[in-house]
């Protein structure tokens, strides 16, 4: 069976052919209709005549029928390869990247803007094909009457430049109304995404005007586009019918004058709606200008290029799993989140990275598994650089557990092995037992075969089930970032000694918010504004850093 990149271009070109066909039929008809009717007023038989004009007819029927089916082909093949690709880009631009784009913004792009851009495939196909044929009817209308040829010429040209302005109009306005509908389905899906909170801060009125501000300005974006339809409709209906009008009089009076036959005025008034036929294109010319503008949107996301270096293709070679941070600096939107970090994590440490909210905790733990490259500046894992190494040996050395883990696949078992070298089938049990979530999964209908669907997990819950994953196979470094705020003191407590007897001599990065969190760590890195302000135990500078002790929550004891 072809893949989807295969199939699009033979259905594009079996579309292609399809609607040749359908037009090379209009061309040939009215010669057919007018020899027809020529040889009926000579008193002869119309027999042949009459069987190629059904049989032209019964082929043009089978063409168009094609035209449509292989036309869905065509659409629904490049829509696959498009969404391919596009998913493959967002993935590829990582986090700094895809921060630019809310979820709502890449979900318009990705199912409304890139279905229209893959729609245009075969309305383009019909509207050049279309385009062509009227061309072809002008001339044989030229060749049957010059008179009406030139006249239809003359009057077309004007009609011409109205569609083509027309039409860079409608391609703005709709941009316009794009990027307003956009703003409207992100704020929709961040108040999806905290619906708990703003049922619970009482705020759920406000929200509702929060995401429909946007709105009038979409309401009036839809109106100035569908003004410019209805201007272009009216002005060319009433041109249309004015030509057909010119021109049918200048070939009736080539018959009363002889010089033309019944039958040639019957040819030269099908060749007339041939050749008017790119009139009827316009609703095909306007949606492929509504497309032009969606697929704008498509390429300005995929224009959008990786912050990350080439990737390299290298083995760490063996090593305890030491950090070195050497004149990192990153900058993100413009703004420089970390400013010429140095920072050495001795193998076997687990760090602590404290500060205030935009410090850069975060964005340093995103660089120690190369899920962000900085702008200036080496991480290096055991003094090889991380940009030198295959993404699969980063992946497989530095594991990560997150505040909000979000879990793949079909069942627990097969979320907690997600993505890594699971050893054996018993793995996922062991690494639950380490992350503390071994008597909440022996409670779920199937144990760790429960299907997600089926699984309701609460915060702390899914924090780890998070942790598991990121320990299933023990990495050399482990970043955790914020990955156990929503686990009681005791538990957390009793998390600390497990990782700490099943994880000795393993680093860890821990991204930490809570005062107890980075009392247990063996040093703490202090960020402010993007800089290192100290590395030190945490009693050190609990007891003589008031800066330090302002960081943390008022009354939070050490």
């Amino acid at each position: 069976m072809p893949t989807e990149p295969a199939r699009a271009p033979v259905a594009s070109t079996a579309k292609l052919c399809a609607t040749v066909v359908v037009a090379g039929s209009a061309l040939v008809l009215p010669v057919l209709s007018a020899r027809a009717v020529d040889v009926i007023l000579a008193g002869g038989t119309p027999g042949p005549a009459l069987l190629a004009f059904a049989t032209v007819l019964v082929v043009a029927t089978l063409a168009e029928m094609c035209g449509e089916v292989t036309g869905v082909l065509a659409e629904t093949a490049v829509l696959g390869r498009l969404r391919h690709r596009l998913l493959g880009h967002v993935f590829r631009l990582g986090v700094p990247g895809s921060r630019r784009y809310g979820v709502g913004d890449l979900l318009t792009r990705f199912t409304a803007n890139a279905a229209a851009m893959a729609r245009a495939t075969p309305y383009r196909i019909e509207a050049a094909v279309g385009i062509a044929a009227a061309v072809a009817g002008w001339l044989a209308l030229c060749v049957i009457d010059w008179r009406a040829g030139v006249a239809l010429a003359a009057g077309t040209l004007p009609l011409v430049l109205l569609i083509r302005t027309r039409l860079r109009t409608s391609t703005s306005r709709f941009a316009d109304y794009l990027d307003r509908l956009a703003s409207i389905a992100a704020r929709l899906t961040d108040a999806l995404t905290g619906r708990r909170t703003i049922r619970a801060a009482g705020t759920l009125d406000r929200e509702v005007r929060r995401v429909l501000a946007p709105l009038p300005a979409l309401a009036a974006a839809g109106l100035a586009t569908w003004e410019v339809r209805r201007a272009v409709s009216w002005q060319l209906g009433l041109a249309q019918h004015g030509l057909r009008i010119l021109v049918l009089v200048i070939a009736g009076l080539g018959v009363a004058t002889g010089r033309l036959s019944p039958g040639g005025f019957l040819a030269a008034s099908l060749y007339l709606t041939v050749a008017l036929g790119f009139v009827q294109q316009l609703d095909t010319l306007l949606f492929l200008a509504d497309a032009r503008a969606g697929a704008d949107r498509v390429h300005q996301l995929l224009r959008e290029q990786p912050r990350f270096r080439a990737g390299g293709t290298g083995t760490p070679a063996p090593g305890p799993g030491s950090l070195a941070f050497r004149g990192v600096r990153v900058r993100i939107d413009g703004r420089t989140v970390l400013d010429g970090i140095d920072l050495e994590v001795p193998a076997g440490t687990v760090l602590a990275v404290v500060g205030r909210s935009g410090s850069g905790k975060s964005t340093l733990g995103l660089l120690a598994g190369r899920l962000l490259d900085p702008d200036d500046g080496e991480v290096s894992l055991d003094e090889v650089p991380l940009h030198t190494m295959a993404p699969a040996e980063v992946r497989t050395a530095v594991g990560y557990a997150f505040e909000r883990p979000v879990l793949l696949g079909d069942t627990l078992r097969e979320a907690i092995a997600f993505g890594r070298p699971v050893p054996d089938r018993s793995a996922p049990e062991r690494a639950c037992r380490l992350a503390q979530a071994e008597d909440f999964v022996r409670r779920l209908p199937h144990g760790l075969d429960t299907l997600l669907a089926e699984a309701p997990l609460s915060g702390g819950e899914l924090q780890r089930v998070g942790l598991a994953r990121a320990v299933v196979t023990p990495p050399r470094v482990l970043v955790l970032d914020d990955a156990t705020s929503g686990l009681d003191t005791v538990t957390e407590a009793r998390l600390t000694t497990a990782f700490t007897e099943a994880l000795a001599g393993r680093t860890r990065l821990v991204v930490a918010h809570r005062v107890a969190t980075a009392a247990r760590a063996d040093l703490v890195a202090w960020l402010d504004r993007g800089r290192v302000r100290a590395v030190a135990p945490h009693s050190v500078l609990w007891t003589t850093e008031p800066d330090y002790r302002a960081v943390f929550s008022a009354g939070e004891l050490p």
